[in-house]
């Protein structure tokens, strides 16, 4: 959205606010796609999703709720901030702000992998003896709910003030924390973040419509093509790739994006 806010015609301030408008709705539908992870899917699947983290997901909810919620809970707070500071920056400087975030955040969830291989000195470790430790571990300690939700309430405070300034959901944003700070896989960190981005996107659509920033003549029709995007999105394609693709194509996506926002900022 705020790529083709040239052609829409809309300044870079209604463009982020306008953009908030269809992320509400991606989300919404995008988390539909992914579906709603029950408490009788157990700690089993956790490990097996886990322990295969470069294959398809087995076809049940990924959405982890709980976290959602308390991702959802300071984003809603802090997103209102976020909607201010933008509308208090100049249109050149919010847009390269937006590009350079873009072009940080591109090699970090593509790059956790090797990362995590390189730290543990033993990238070729064999797979049997990686289940065992994560079994291991599994049984040594389970989390809290605590230590569970912290984690999710802080990566919410920032995602939050982020997202109500650049106009972007949780795919910039809470996928990459999620997927460093936790052991989700990429899959599930996709449809928590979707589904912890419906309501501080509205709280930062009304902040932006506030102050004359949301092109209502475009964001009705932006919302219903975005959520039969992602819906279709999410259950014809996410859930079929593999983790490998879906990190590098998000990558990818981030560069080729934050190279042309900061190129075009004037």
């Amino acid at each position: 959205m705020m790529t083709a806010s040239r052609g829409l015609r809309l300044t870079q301030h209604q463009a982020h606010g306008t953009s908030l408008f269809a992320v509400g709705s991606t989300g919404l539908f995008g988390a539909l796609a992914y579906g709603i992870k029950s408490g009788e899917e157990g700690e089993d699947d956790d490990i097996a999703n886990n322990s295969t983290d470069t294959k398809m997901p087995q076809q049940q909810g990924l959405v982890e709720l709980d976290i959602a919620l308390a991702l959802t809970a300071t984003a809603m707070v802090t997103a209102r901030f976020g909607a201010i500071a933008s509308s208090k920056m100049s249109e050149r400087s919010l847009k390269r702000a937006l590009g350079a975030f873009m072009l940080v955040i591109a090699p970090l969830v593509p790059g956790k992998k090797y990362l995590d291989d390189w730290l543990e000195g033993n990238g070729k470790a064999s797979t049997d003896k990686q289940v065992q430790t994560q079994i291991d571990n599994s049984v040594a300690h389970q989390p809290s709910n605590l230590e569970r939700l912290l984690p999710a309430s802080f990566i919410g405070t920032f995602s939050g003030f982020l997202s109500g300034m650049f106009g972007v959901g949780g795919g910039a944003i809470v996928v990459p924390s999620l997927v460093l700070s936790t052991d989700m896989s990429h899959h599930a960190a996709l449809g928590t973040s979707l589904c912890a981005m419906v309501l501080p996107a509205m709280v930062g659509v009304l902040t932006h419509a506030n102050k004359g920033n949301v092109a209502w003549r475009v964001a009705p029709s932006l919302a219903l093509g975005s959520a039969v995007g992602a819906y279709i999105g999410g259950k014809e394609i996410g859930l079929h790739l593999e983790e490998d693709v879906l990190r590098g194509g998000f990558g990818v996506l981030m560069l080729v994006l934050g190279a042309r926002t900061w190129r075009t900022a004037r």
